[in-house]
C-alpha cells in the first residue's frame, strides 16, 4: 500500500513537471512576440514525446534546427516511429520532421 503511494505521488509530480514545462515554453514564445525559436520548439516536441503514453519509455532524440526537426533513437515498431513523427508535426512552428528512429530487432 505505502509503495504504491509512492508511486502514485511520483507519478503526479512527474506530470506536473511535463506540464510545467509545456506551459514554461509556451510562454517563452509569446514572450518573443514572433517565430519560434529551436530550443522552444525542441522543448515542446520533446515534452509531447514525454507526455504519450507509449512513447515515454522509448530513448527518442530532438534535434531542432531552423525550425526542422530531428528524430533519432529506437522504438519497438513501425507505428512508434510513425506516431513519434506525426506528433512532431503536430507542434505549431515546426516546418519539417526528419525521423531518424529505427526499430530495434
Amino acid at each position: 500500500m505505502y509503495k504504491a503511494q509512492s508511486v502514485w505521488i511520483a507519478s503526479a509530480i512527474l506530470a506536473a513537471l511535463f506540464t510545467f514545462t509545456s506551459a514554461a515554453a509556451q510562454d517563452k514564445l509569446q514572450e518573443k512576440g514572433s517565430g519560434f525559436s529551436d530550443a522552444v520548439i525542441t522543448e515542446l516536441v520533446t515534452s509531447a514525446l514525454d507526455n504519450d503514453p507509449v512513447l515515454r519509455r522509448m530513448q527518442i532524440a530532438v534535434e531542432t534546427q531552423e525550425g526542422v526537426v530531428r528524430l533519432s533513437g529506437f522504438v519497438d515498431s513501425m507505428a512508434q516511429v510513425d506516431r513519434a513523427g506525426d506528433l512532431a508535426r503536430r507542434i505549431e512552428g515546426v516546418s519539417r520532421v526528419r525521423n531518424s528512429i529505427r526499430v530495434t530487432d
